[in-house]
């Protein structure tokens, strides 16, 4: 949302301008606004909106906020995030510039923020937040109402309440509201239930995900090896991760690199360029290549007029079949150490369905188009029809192939299949395709 605020106005006027604006709002007008009227409208917001608005700025911007602010207003801010929020902005700075805030931290703070940056970041645990209630099973609905009331801070989650037994094991959850309606003289486990679901500290980030998604909690538990409450991962963290997931896939589909929005065309351009420059020179390569073929296209020119429709089915097929196969990748549809059979079978006849018809189309409108608009070659139209038709089915087919096999290559290897795709396999395509193409040209005619 574009907006701009006049800074020339008194401080209670600022006051009212400011509090029906969203933190999201003030942190997109942030990093517009010189050094004063950055301090002075830090000055006038609330705690709650400079937390809010604090979490949704770049790392850079984080920083500049940070000193505009006083120690004790740090201290506060600090106190205030929610503890994935802070362990987040703190691996995303220096270890310098970590180890000067960290004077700023509680020492549970502190303790907290250190345990989440020790787990791996592929983890569920690295995504978790400690900000939750958790009651004993022994206590009765007023002492777990009480605890709930008296203890919860304002960045607890509460609308699930976890039971742990006398030795911390998790035993069972309760909503919230079920605890508000219940009876004083009720016993804990019969508003409790207990077959929730949950992810060991050390599963794979996306095994949290799926778990969210799959049985529809608000949040589920994250539980270390002997079974003890560690963390919960919310509805939240799930969809701020999935946001960060498809931004990053989609960088690397077009290898563009920690894209920032604040950045300016000149840093955007200097990001873009290097994997550009790889592709021009790929297709010089591809140019140099094909020379070998210079023969041919002397001979038959018109294999240049229908150059395009080669290159343009072989690389519409092919990435239709690369994003179905990550998209099962990243839905955990498909083991890294098992061909998933299923999906091959299905992608190699779809792809041999689509590349016969769209094969035989292909030569119906070669034909005709010779046939109305003959060119100088000696060729029949009937014959170029053909080698586009041969070109068209084997490019396609091997182009969707290629789709399918690359990135389930990539998944096994352990690397992201993501890193497949991009101009670097548009120009595999290519080059797979016009050797297809005045290969068979080439035997046809010469």
């Amino acid at each position: 949302m574009k907006r701009t605020i006049n800074f020339k106005h008194t401080d209670e006027q600022l006051k009212k301008i400011f509090k029906p604006i969203l933190a999201y709002d003030l942190a997109l007008l942030y990093p517009n606004l010189d050094d004063d009227e950055r301090k002075r409208m830090l000055s006038l917001i609330g705690l709650d909106k400079m937390t809010d608005m604090f979490v949704e700025l770049d790392s850079d911007d984080q920083l500049d906020l940070l000193s505009h602010l006083e120690d004790q207003r740090k201290r506060s801010l600090f106190r205030n995030m929610q503890s994935d929020d802070l362990k987040e902005f703190m691996e995303d700075i220096d270890a310098t510039e970590r180890e000067h805030l960290y004077q700023h931290l509680s020492k549970v703070k502190a303790k907290t923020l250190d345990l989440l940056l020790a787990y791996e970041e592929d983890t569920a645990a690295s995504i978790m937040s400690t900000d939750f209630i958790a009651v004993r099973i022994s206590d009765t609905i007023k002492e777990a109402t009480d605890k709930v009331i008296k203890e919860s801070k304002e960045q607890d989650y509460i609308d699930t309440v976890f039971v742990l037994d006398q030795d911390d094991h998790i035993i069972g959850m309760i909503d919230l509201k079920d605890l508000i309606i219940a009876r004083s003289n009720t016993a804990l486990p019969k508003i409790m239930f207990d077959d929730f679901q949950f992810v060991y500290a050390d599963e794979s980030i996306e095994k949290a995900i799926q778990t969210v998604v799959d049985y529809d909690r608000n949040a589920i538990p994250v539980l270390d090896r002997d079974d003890h409450l560690v963390g919960i991962v919310t509805a939240d963290d799930v969809f701020d991760e999935i946001i960060e997931a498809s931004e990053s896939d989609y960088q690397k589909l077009a290898l563009i690199s920690d894209h920032e929005s604040s950045s300016s065309s000149w840093e955007r351009s200097k990001k873009r360029l290097p994997w550009l420059m790889v592709s021009v020179v790929l297709n010089l390569l591809i140019a140099s290549f094909l020379s070998i073929f210079e023969a041919t296209l002397a001979e038959v020119t018109a294999l240049v007029l229908f150059q395009p429709l080669i290159l343009g089915m072989a690389g519409n097929i092919g990435t239709q079949s690369l994003a179905v196969t990550i998209l099962g990748i990243h839905k955990n549809e498909m083991d890294s150490q098992n061909i998933p059979k299923d999906h091959v079978i299905k992608e190699l006849f779809i792809g041999l369905f689509n590349s016969v018809l769209l094969a035989l189309a292909a030569f119906v409108f070669v034909t005709t188009f010779l046939s109305f608009f003959p060119t100088q070659d000696q060729q029949l139209p009937y014959q170029l029809g053909l080698v586009v038709l041969i070109a068209v089915f084997a490019s396609m087919f091997i182009s969707a192939l290629m789709g399918v096999f690359v990135p389930m290559i990539f998944h096994r290897f352990k690397q992201d299949p993501a890193a497949a795709s991009g101009p670097i396999m548009t120009t595999i395509n290519d080059l797979v395709a016009l050797v297809i193409y005045f290969g068979i040209a080439t035997l046809a005619f010469l």
